[in-house]
């Protein structure tokens, strides 16, 4: 593996998100049509090129993704199996994220792209080191090598377009695997050269069934459960981080602000910042509970938004639909805005003086 590489997986934002939880194929819940279809692909030699997964954050692509490797990879196991032992060295160094046949990158913490340092190398050592080129070095210790790259929505074009090659034509037996959340985020040419595998949110008592065994949650409320799943738009370790204890009592009062006819920008940016104070002073963290605001208002302005069309009839347009409209769409922005590691108190005192004229923020960025 080449420098870049490596030292991607320290810069990126969490980089132990990578190291699965899932000890065997049996222990997916919700996504058994997943492993079937990974065993019959493997079982015929089929699994070979490239592979998009989509879905949305926290539903286990990444967990997925890690535990292929493994299958993959394992020294004791045939990968027809589908049980690699997890005890060999191979098994131990890919979770450690060491072993010599897998490559992970990712966008660092400080960068809005993925830089194209990590996918063809240093301007000065270009495609002798990167992403692009270890995928194309012989296995070191076994048949096959495992890429994956995580936070393929930050793929800018130029980085897009070095990839290209690499997944059309990768080397024989090797897999290539990119990460994230939708199709419609990633640019046609990365999309027609890939498979794309869904991954779609447990719901229900699969899910509750997850964010307890999985999660460590020990709400006992299915319905705290699916309204935590709800808020948290599928977001499994946001679900997780809503039940919590303390919670509740802040999450009623953010959104009582946000259910004021005439809501208080100033009120609201004391709210959201208060709440990221709350995380403490680890960026990740920060950013993590910001997101976790910024899921609850899009869930509770989409939930506003349903109960307005349920009152309309079929030839009226219902009052304040383009309102609460520009309200999802401004904080979906914002979302994107904390991904790219905007200014966390500019964005929130903006995020709050939209919210409340109904602006969707798409007249400028919101710098670093």
């Amino acid at each position: 593996m080449s420098p870049a590489a490596t030292k991607s997986s320290d810069n990126t934002a969490d980089p132990s998100s990578l190291r699965s939880p899932l000890s065997q194929w049996s222990d997916l819940i919700g996504k058994a049509h997943l492993a079937d279809w990974f065993a019959h692909a493997i079982g015929a030699g089929k699994l070979t090129g490239s592979l998009l997964f989509v879905g949305p954050h926290g539903v286990g692509k990444r967990s997925v993704a890690m535990l292929l490797a493994r299958t993959l990879l394992c020294e004791t196991r045939d990968p027809a199996d589908m049980q690699p032992c997890g005890s060999c060295p191979a098994c131990q160094q890919v979770v450690a994220q060491t072993h010599p046949d897998l490559i992970t990158i990712g966008k660092p913490n400080d960068r809005a792209f993925i830089p194209l340092d990590l996918l063809i190398g240093p301007p000065d050592a270009r495609m002798s080191e990167g992403f692009c080129r270890d995928i194309r070095l012989r296995p070191s210790r076994g048949k096959r090598k495992v890429a994956i790259l995580r936070d393929a929505d930050f793929l800018n074009e130029e980085g897009a377009n070095c990839l290209l090659k690499t997944l059309e034509e990768p080397p024989p037996g090797s897999l290539v695997i990119l990460i994230g959340t939708s199709e419609q985020r990633q640019l046609p040419t990365i999309r027609s050269r890939c498979r794309v595998i869904r991954f779609a949110p447990p719901s229900g008592a699969e899910a509750a069934d997850l964010l307890r065994r999985g999660h460590g949650v020990t709400e006992t409320s299915n319905d705290k459960i699916a309204d935590a799943v709800a808020m948290s738009a599928g977001d499994m370790t946001v679900a997780a981080r809503l039940l919590t204890d303390g919670q509740d009592q802040w999450q009623t009062a953010f959104l009582n602000l946000l259910s004021q006819p005439n809501l208080d920008p100033v009120a609201i940016a004391k709210a959201i910042t208060s709440r990221v104070d709350d995380a403490g002073k680890e960026a990740s963290k920060r950013r993590d509970a910001l997101r976790d605001v910024l899921s609850m208002a899009i869930q509770h302005f989409r939930r506003q938004l349903r109960q307005t069309a349920s009152q309309a009839t079929a030839a009226t347009v219902p009052a304040g639909s383009n309102l609460l409209l520009s309200r999802v769409d401004r904080c979906v922005r914002a979302i994107r805005e904390v991904d790219r590691s905007a200014n966390q108190s500019t964005l929130i005192e903006c995020l709050a003086g939209d919210l409340a004229q109904g602006r969707t923020g798409d007249r400028g960025a919101i710098g670093s």
